[in-house]
């Protein structure tokens, strides 16, 4: 008798476990997107994995999943996922697009891969609102300079310094002091260099 109520048990322990697993890939895509927008990018994170490596997720999902590596700090995977999508991304709204970019080219440049982040800023700024566009003229001029570029990074920093007195703000005024100082000290190596 013991051994009938114990194998009961059992059984209705082991379905209603697999009524409970039962949540559709739908459902857990959902949770996933939820998670996302409110910017628990580790939940959402772990959800989309599991999806894609069931599903194979469309692109919209792996930028979310590269997104919620950049917010992770794990800039390589966001690399991993964003590199191949940056060409097709192109079919979404222009903010959407700009998060993924902006994403995309932070994580390079946190990488030290400043080659690469140029693509990801340029494209940034093509999508990216204006009050957004100095700080990406902003980091394409420490591209510039960390390949030694002056020119290309002068004329980032003149960008930036235009698009941030434009859109100043109290944050803002410490990034345009060291932005001008920079412009002047490059200025002052190009015009050595001229002279020579």
């Amino acid at each position: 008798m013991k051994s009938r109520l114990l194998s009961i048990i059992v059984l209705l322990s082991s379905t209603y476990q697999a009524c409970n697993a039962q949540i559709t890939a739908r459902e857990r895509l959902g949770m996933a997107i939820e998670y996302f927008q409110s910017g628990k990018y580790h939940e959402s994170l772990l959800i989309f994995e599991r999806l894609d490596k069931e599903y194979e997720l469309d692109i919209r999902y792996k930028a979310y999943i590269g997104v919620c590596q950049y917010y992770e700090y794990d800039y390589k995977k966001a690399c991993f996922y964003l590199d191949p999508l940056i060409d097709t991304l192109s079919v979404f709204a222009p903010h959407e697009q700009a998060v993924y970019y902006n994403c995309c080219g932070e994580s390079h440049f946190l990488l030290e891969q400043y080659e690469q982040a140029i693509p990801a800023y340029e494209r940034f700024l093509n999508v990216c609102y204006n009050n957004e566009k100095g700080q990406a003229f902003y980091r394409l001029a420490f591209c510039y300079l960390n390949m030694s570029n002056q020119e290309s990074a002068y004329d980032m920093l003149q960008s930036a310094q235009a698009y941030y007195e434009k859109y100043a703000s109290n944050d803002s005024q410490q990034r345009l002091a060291q932005i001008k100082r920079m412009a002047n000290g490059i200025r002052q190596r190009l015009k050595k260099t001229e002279e020579q």
